[in-house]
C-alpha cells in the first residue's frame, strides 16, 4: 500500500467513525475520502491527520483522549 492509499484509508476510517460506524457503506467512505484528499492536493492544503515536522509535538494521554472525543482537536 502506498502513502496515498494509506492516507485515503485513514481518512475513510475517520469519516466512517464520525458517521457512527454504519455497516455496508465502506465504498462510500473510501470514495468520499479519496475525493476530499484529491481536492486538497489540487488546492495545496495540508492533508488531515498528516503532520509536518513543524506541527509535531509531544502528546499526553489526556491529549489523545480529548482528540478521540473531539475530531476537531
Amino acid at each position: 500500500m502506498n502513502a496515498k492509499e494509506k492516507a485515503i484509508r485513514e481518512r475513510a476510517y475517520q469519516l466512517w467513525d464520525q458517521a457512527g460506524r454504519p455497516e455496508g457503506r465502506s465504498q462510500e467512505f473510501w470514495l468520499a475520502a479519496k475525493a476530499e484528499l484529491e481536492s486538497q492536493e489540487r488546492s495545496g492544503k495540508k492533508k488531515p491527520g498528516v503532520r509536518r515536522s513543524a506541527d509535531v509535538r509531544s502528546e499526553t494521554a489526556a491529549d489523545w483522549t480529548k482528540r478521540r472525543r473531539d475530531p476537531s482537536f
